[in-house]
């Protein structure tokens, strides 16, 4: 018995028909993302911010970044966790490009983790290894 799931992509836009730096809003049933063009990748995170439901498709993106049209939090595009304003989270939905068409796996969104990655936990285990 085979126990890997099959996940659902659908096609939700060509390449292109999103301007750089901009995000646009999809739907498929009950789920909403809100899909960005980010010049070398799309990402896409819930289209509700998680302060007072903002559409962040509608938001300025900066960097991996979008800034809430309504109260102007900054959601990381990549983790979908709120980097200011306040405390919260959207799920971030896995998307790909086949062929010129972008796809959203949108019965596949998920809560990344929020923890801070990077240089300094790496600083900090050379530190504890005697580094």
């Amino acid at each position: 018995m085979n126990d890997t799931k099959q996940i659902k992509w659908f096609r939700v836009a060509p390449v292109g028909a999103i301007p750089e730096k901009e995000g646009r809003r999809v739907q498929y049933g009950q789920h909403t993302a809100a899909l960005f063009n980010l010049g070398e990748e799309y990402l896409a995170v819930e289209n509700q911010c998680p302060h007072k439901g903002g559409p962040l498709a509608d938001g300025i993106v900066a960097g991996k970044n979008v800034f809430c049209p309504l109260h102007n939090w900054k959601i990381s595009l990549e983790n979908g966790c709120a980097l200011s304003g306040g405390t919260g989270q959207v799920k971030v939905f896995p998307v790909k490009v086949v062929q010129n068409e972008i796809y959203l796996a949108f019965e596949e969104a998920q809560f990344q983790s929020c923890e801070p990655s990077g240089p300094t936990s790496d600083i900090q285990v050379a530190k504890d290894m005697g580094g």
